[in-house]
C-alpha cells in the first residue's frame, strides 16, 4: 500500500465509492484547503485507489474524522494498515492523543479500534439521527494515547 497525495477530485471520487452518503466538496475543500489543520491520508494498492483517514489536529490532539475503504478491499487489513500508518506521523508532528466516535452498530469498525488499543471513553446517546426504520443511533467515544 502507498502513501498518495489527494486531489479535490480524486477524494470526493474515493469517498464517493465508499460511502453512500460522502461528504460534500465544499467539506473536502475545506480540509485539502488548511493542511496545518487538517490531515488527510489516502492510499492506493497496485494502482488503485483503495482508502482515506481523515483527521482533524489541534495539538496535542487529533479526531477522527472520517475513514473509508472501498468495498472490494474491507476485510483485508487495509484500514488497519491505513490507521497505522496516520497514526505513526501524527505522532512524528506532536500528537499524542488520537480520538475518535463510532457508531454503536458499527461491529466491525469498533472491532479495529479495539485492536489497535483505543479504548471506550464515553457514549453519546441518540448522536446518529433516525434514519427510514432505524431510530437514532449512540456514538462511543474512543481514544488512543500515542
Amino acid at each position: 500500500m502507498e502513501l498518495v497525495r489527494p486531489t479535490l477530485e480524486s477524494i470526493c471520487e474515493l469517498d464517493q465509492s465508499c460511502f453512500a452518503d460522502p461528504y460534500p466538496l465544499t467539506t473536502w475543500r475545506s480540509y485539502l484547503d488548511q493542511p496545518h489543520r487538517f490531515q488527510l491520508f489516502a492510499f492506493k494498492s497496485d494502482g488503485e485507489s483503495v482508502g482515506y483517514a481523515c483527521f482533524s489536529v489541534i495539538l496535542p490532539e487529533a479526531e477522527l474524522l472520517g475513514i473509508g475503504i472501498i468495498q472490494t478491499k474491507r476485510g483485508q487489513g487495509v484500514a488497519r494498515s491505513a490507521l497505522l500508518y496516520a497514526q505513526r506521523e501524527l505522532h512524528l508532528m506532536g500528537v499524542s492523543r488520537i480520538l475518535l466516535e463510532v457508531r454503536e452498530s458499527n461491529l466491525a469498525a469498533r472491532k479495529l479500534y479495539q485492536r489497535l488499543g483505543y479504548i471506550k471513553d464515553g457514549k453519546r446517546p441518540h448522536y446518529y439521527p433516525a434514519e427510514g426504520n432505524q431510530p437514532a443511533e449512540a456514538a462511543l467515544l474512543m481514544s488512543l494515547s500515542l
